[in-house]
């Protein structure tokens, strides 16, 4: 089924929007868009105010950074050689073999030191140590392993040993021999190894749960502290209301803490400070009079501060009176009203009579003589009839003795006299006495003094209060009421002590047991800033109980998401890669051989274990079929792998006929499509040494490939079947002034063994016989080619001579080789060769 999506985007975008939360959202754009792996303060604070809902999200614009990771790029680096072996297998130490092509077979009969030399390639590939010994345990007392090896990227020649270590080109070369086919077979797959990941874009997930991991640690972290800061606020709560162990902040702790809202509650209806200080105030009067001699001290207290309450009563009352009257005013008042009647009156009063004379007499004519009503009345001094004229006078007389104008003057007559009697009273108040009362709180008279001589000092006919002066008339009034209270609780008491002593406690437990909850609650609503604290640390610690562990669940979601893409973009690309490697080998898709491939692993990278019908395909198939799979999967992993040096050792083991032809076909477009790759191949097959040849001559690589046999640990380099080169070569050497080296001397015996074979299928066979045949088939027996070809028994006994003198005893010591074999005894050979040669030619 083709994936939903071209990379891993797209899934992790579902799950964003499958969570719906808007801070995960934003981590997801950060690793997506962004390219993020990492928070910074500001992601965090970010975060934090959408995780708490203090902010929403808009979105994140794009601001082109890559959200890709950089491919690991193939560096191209071919083996150059592999010389100066010491005690490693049986490998001489004049074994030097050359990597001089891009592609090099290398063949190899049984004993030949092929697998030897595999070996010294694997433990540079291989970090794994061998199971097989590596040494000559055919020798004793031998010198330590090791060999010398050069890539092309060295500057110099590098020297492997134990102390090396295994696998020190294991970043360069990739190797493939039986033990991997084994592996390859038997073990899970990371589809990893073979697909390109790059592309998909995987790594969003990687660094989205990155991100998450930071996130949710920050958030462990804050929880932590708030933790932390909330057991101390607790702690603090409890020392601050440990007197009232019944209540419920007294032993407040993280698991009651549903209780908090109720008790803030309490604090923030709290309006009765005034009673609770009059209780506490009734309180303290009542442990005075448990005792004799605090009982009289409360009597005295009683009676100095009623002495002192009438003093400032009368002060109050007094001072506040006079002010009220106004007497500068109403004085003022006065005048122009007695002026106006003055005028009035004016034309009435005699010239030598005043006013208050003139109004005397009327008062005293109007209780002999009704003014208002003179009909048929007699003048009061001379008894004489009233006329008219006479009539209306007595009526203005009435009209000023009763008239407004008078009553208003006798009015303020009369205030102006009540004003003089407060001002008298006023003044009667000595503050300075106010020190006898020594049971009075200095505090409290210093204030009073302070107060009373500002308003007396205002107290006056000609004197008005000022804003000073009201004030402090005002604070005496506060302290008249707070007195009378006083003053009244103490008559309580002193009343109650005359019931005895048992009445007063009986009243002390009741007033304390009604005062602790109003403590309780006045000290609630005093530390409700702390309180509110405190709630607001428990409800941020709820916040964190009930989210955090959401997280698990999360981090869930984004493993089985990766899973899902990872499913849908690499298992199914790899499951096609094997499948299209599998074709190229044999023609045939995985099915036809009834592999599957099954998945396994909760992480997010998804391996895969080939099975058939639910079992394991190393129980079932071939191994020749097994083999395919591992080549298979090997070849598919090639294409990805960042070495530029593979090595094949013995790939095609168990192979027929047409599997060779296919794997001979794969590795030659393997070796087209990526030109920068070294490739060598080792094998002691013959029949697919020549067919691997022969296929990648027909694609035109005959000049980037390099042929060499090895035999008897030596190596012959570019190995020729050709008549004409093999002659060259040993002439090149055989005309050298001095005497061949002994590893000339190897390289001779063995062109020269390469030459009979070679004149015999020229000139015998028609080029029509194998070198080398299959295990199944016997060593080659010159004797029976008398019956075949006309070869004289004398040239085939001449042949059969000579290579046995040119080959190495299988028990021989290979140090002492052709040590008495000097080069007139190889140029003698080499003639006899040329003379067999000869006389066959002669014959056609």
């Amino acid at each position: 089924m083709p994936a939903k999506y071209p990379d891993a985007i797209g899934y992790l975008n579902d799950l964003a929007k499958e969570v719906g939360e808007d801070w995960f959202t934003m981590i997801c754009n950060l690793s997506a868009i962004i390219g993020k792996s990492s928070l910074d303060k500001l992601d965090i604070e970010t975060l934090l105010a959408l995780f708490t809902g203090q902010a929403s999200y808009l979105g994140i614009t794009s601001t082109g950074a890559t959200t890709s990771t950089t491919a690991t790029a193939t560096l191209t680096d071919f083996l150059e050689t592999l010389y100066g072996f010491s005690n490693f297998k049986l490998l001489p130490d004049t074994l030097k073999i050359e990597f001089r092509k891009r592609i090099t077979i290398v063949f190899g009969a049984n004993g030949s030191g092929k697998s030897s030399l595999c070996e010294a390639l694997k433990v540079l590939a291989n970090p794994e140590k061998p199971i097989k010994p590596l040494h000559n345990v055919r020798k004793k007392g031998m010198p330590a392993i090791g060999f010398n090896y050069k890539f092309q990227s060295d500057t110099v020649t590098r020297t492997w040993s134990l102390v090396t270590g295994y696998g020190p080109k294991c970043s360069t070369v990739k190797y493939f021999d039986t033990g991997i086919a084994l592996k390859n077979v038997r073990e899970s797959v990371d589809p990893g190894r073979v697909i390109e990941l790059t592309p998909f874009k995987l790594h969003v997930f990687e660094w989205t749960k990155a991100l998450t991991t930071q996130f949710r640690e920050t958030l462990q972290q804050a929880k932590l502290n708030n933790a932390a800061k909330l057991s101390q606020a607790l702690e603090e709560v409890r020392v601050k209301f440990v007197e009232y162990k019944k209540r419920p902040l007294a032993s407040i702790d993280e698991k009651s803490l549903s209780i908090l809202a109720e008790e803030i509650k309490i604090g923030e209806l709290f309006n009765q400070l005034a009673l609770l200080e009059n209780k506490q105030a009734t309180a303290v009067e009542m442990e005075k009079a448990i005792s004799e001699e605090g009982l009289k001290l409360l009597k005295a207290e009683h009676r100095e501060l009623e002495e002192f309450m009438v003093s400032i009563n009368t002060l109050i009352s007094s001072a506040g009176c006079l002010w009220e009257l106004k007497p500068i005013v109403k004085k003022k008042e006065l005048l122009e009203k007695q002026l106006a009647q003055e005028l009035f009156v004016k034309e009435l009063i005699p010239d030598t009579g005043t006013l208050e004379t003139y109004l005397s007499l009327l008062r005293a004519a109007s209780q002999l003589c009704n003014l208002d009503d003179t009909e048929h009345q007699t003048c009061p001094l001379c008894k004489r009839e009233l006329n008219e004229p006479e009539r209306k006078l007595f009526k203005r007389y009435y009209e000023l003795l009763s008239g407004q104008l008078e009553t208003e003057i006798n009015t303020l007559k009369t205030d102006l006299v009540k004003a003089e009697e407060l001002v008298n009273s006023v003044d009667k108040i000595n503050p300075k006495v106010w020190d006898k009362w020594i049971t009075l709180s200095l505090d409290v008279l210093a204030d009073a003094k302070a107060n009373s001589e500002l308003v007396i000092g205002s107290c006056g006919l000609e004197k008005q209060p000022n804003a000073e002066s009201k004030q402090a008339l005002a604070s005496l009034k506060e302290l008249s009421a707070k007195g009378a209270k006083i003053l009244e609780q103490k008559k309580k008491v002193i009343e109650a002590a005359a019931e005895g002593k048992d009445e007063v406690l009986k009243q002390l437990k009741e007033l304390n047991r009604e005062i602790e909850p109003l403590k309780y609650a006045q000290l609630i609503e005093t530390s409700l800033d702390k309180l509110k604290e405190v709630q607001r640390m428990a409800d941020e610690d709820a916040f964190w109980a009930s989210k955090l562990p959401s997280f698990t669940s999360l981090m869930r979601k984004i493993t089985d998401s990766s899973k899902g893409a990872h499913e849908e973009l690499v298992v199914s690309d790899f499951e096609m890669r094997l499948n299209a490697e599998y074709e190229a080998l044999t023609e045939k898709p995985m099915e036809a051989f009834g592999v599957s491939l099954c998945r396994k692993g909760s992480e997010a990278s998804v391996t895969v274990v080939p099975q058939i019908g639910g079992k394991d395909i190393d129980g079932i198939l071939s191994e020749g079929e097994q083999r395919v799979h591992s080549l298979a999967l090997f070849f598919a992993e090639l294409e990805t792998c960042p070495q530029p040096v593979i090595v094949f050792d013995d790939p095609i083991s168990s192979f027929d006929y047409n599997y060779i032809a296919n794997y001979c076909i794969r590795l030659r477009d393997f070796t087209l499509d990526y030109p920068d790759r070294q490739i060598i191949v080792l094998t002691h097959n013959w029949e697919f040494f020549v067919q691997l040849q022969t296929t990648i001559n027909q694609a035109g690589l005959n000049g980037h490939m390099s042929v060499q046999v090895l035999e008897n640990c030596a190596m012959v380099n570019d190995y020729s079947e050709k008549v004409d080169n093999l002659k060259e070569e040993i002439t090149n050497v055989l005309m050298l002034p001095s005497e061949p080296t002994k590893t000339q001397k190897e390289e001779l015996a063995g062109k020269m063994r390469r030459l009979i074979e070679a004149v015999v299928n020229t000139h015998v066979f028609n080029n029509q016989r194998h070198q080398y045949k299959q295990k199944s088939q016997a060593v080659s027996d010159f004797q029976n080619f008398t019956q075949l070809v006309p070869l004289e028994p004398t040239e085939a006994t001449t042949l059969k001579e000579l290579y046995a003198k040119l080959s190495i005893p299988e028990h021989d010591d290979p140090r002492n080789s052709y040590v008495n074999t000097d080069k007139a005894t190889f140029e003698t050979r080499y003639y006899r060769i040329l003379a067999v040669e000869a006389a066959l030619i002669s014959r056609k």
